[in-house]
């Protein structure tokens, strides 16, 4: 397991859901790859994409829970 991007989320962040884009304030952009949902509101919070047997994950500042993810940009 290794830490990819260690930054903020631009503007709000409303969770997982579907489909959801993720775009970091390194200019980086991620998809979510998975379903699922979990409602968690936040303001530019701290994240992480993190590498573990060769899948991507978005970890968020302030949830126990991650969620696989594809990057776009």
């Amino acid at each position: 397991m290794r830490i990819i991007v260690d930054s903020n989320l631009e503007g709000s962040f409303h969770g997982f859901d579907g489909g959801r884009v993720f775009k970091f304030t390194t200019g980086q952009i991620w998809e979510q790859a998975e379903y699922k949902y979990h409602y968690h509101y936040a303001y530019r919070p701290a994240a992480q994409i993190i590498e573990d047997q060769g899948s991507f994950y978005l970890q968020v500042s302030g949830m126990n829970d991650r969620v696989k993810v594809k990057k776009v940009r």
